[in-house]
């Protein structure tokens, strides 16, 4: 977690300005986690700060490490792969693919890590809760991966057909977006991590190791593989982060995690998630995979957007794209 950027403690729960769904500034209470609905008037003359777009303002340090870690990884990966596309098993010079590929994966998914962390401040949690939450964001990925393999190959078995025949490719998104996060509710029920910023980074992170997992195992067969994947296996933290969003702010208020709201969420994303696999692989051409997955990760991005801006710190509002401002609810 050393790529995150240290930047102090989140201010004092109070009223703080935010913008209105007309772009006018109110104060909106923040509890020290997260935006409550109470708004009142700001101070007359209160004006929020004018965003200012920087084109290439991702690639400032460790931007720019993590994307020519992607580039290099990636271009090398394809390089491989494009002598011989169409073989069934990595063979020969292409031996490494699946290595590469695991690589620049790695270097997206941290990517996005920082991203959000520019955003909902990751770096303010606490150094040693960050390392927990690194190790079992990872073992719940293990945990997703084994617990996906087991519906997606066992339940079509259970009625003598393979994954992909018919319509089972669809039962990946209920598995998949089940197993990502069933470790994360576990221990929320057991009482760990349950501060948002907290169990979104949790499943953040349990949904980049499958994604990464994904990646590598999909590179073992070139005929099933697509330089684009290194790219889009971004769709399981969009996927299942836009879950976290969800439920840890409403169990954060209400003290529980089943919610209608989580349920909602879980809901749209293994829908998602469903229809994007059960077009892609019931296609007849596998580059099918970039247009269909590119709307998913940018519908999932923008459902996950309008979550996750519930936990920008106040401090941060005036310094985040004004789609990422926490926009105070509609009063009256």
């Amino acid at each position: 977690m050393d790529i995150l950027e240290q930047s102090g403690a989140d201010p004092a729960p109070g009223f703080y300005p935010v913008p209105d769904h007309h772009k006018k500034p109110v104060e909106r209470r923040w509890d020290g986690e997260v935006w409550l609905n109470e708004v009142r008037p700001a101070a007359e003359g209160t004006a929020l700060p004018r965003y200012r777009r920087h084109l290439f303002h991702f690639l400032r340090n460790p931007g720019w490490k993590l994307f020519g870690i992607f580039v290099i990884a990636l271009g090398a990966a394809s390089a491989l792969w494009a002598t011989d596309r169409d073989a069934h098993w990595v063979h020969g010079i292409q031996l490494p693919v699946p290595l590469l590929s695991l690589i620049s994966t790695i270097a997206v998914m941290s990517a996005l890590v920082l991203f959000l962390s520019r955003r909902v401040g990751f770096d303010r949690i606490p150094a040693d809760t960050r390392r927990s939450i690194l190790k079992w964001g990872i073992a719940s990925g293990v945990v997703g991966i084994a617990f996906a393999l087991a519906i997606e190959i066992g339940v079509p078995a259970i009625f003598g057909a393979k994954p992909k025949d018919g319509a089972w490719p669809a039962i990946a998104g209920p598995a998949e977006e089940t197993g990502k996060v069933l470790l994360p509710v576990i221990l929320w029920l057991k009482g760990r991590f349950r501060l948002p910023r907290e169990g979104y980074l949790l499943v953040v992170i349990s949904a980049s190791a499958f994604g990464v997992a994904e990646s590598c195992e999909y590179a073992f067969n070139p005929d099933h593989w697509q330089p684009s994947r290194g790219f889009l296996e971004v769709m399981h933290p969009l996927l299942t982060g836009f879950i976290a969003a969800v439920a840890w702010q409403v169990a954060w208020k209400r003290g529980e995690i089943f919610t209608g709201a989580a349920i909602g969420a879980w809901a749209i994303a293994m829908f998602m998630h469903g229809l994007n696999d059960f077009i892609v692989l019931d296609g007849p051409d596998i580059k099918a995979l970039g247009s269909i997955s590119l709307i998913t990760v940018l519908v999932m991005y923008l459902l996950q957007k309008h979550s996750a801006r519930q936990l920008v710190p106040p401090d941060r509002v005036g310094s985040v794209s004004p789609r990422w401002r926490p926009v105070a609810p509609r009063t009256g």
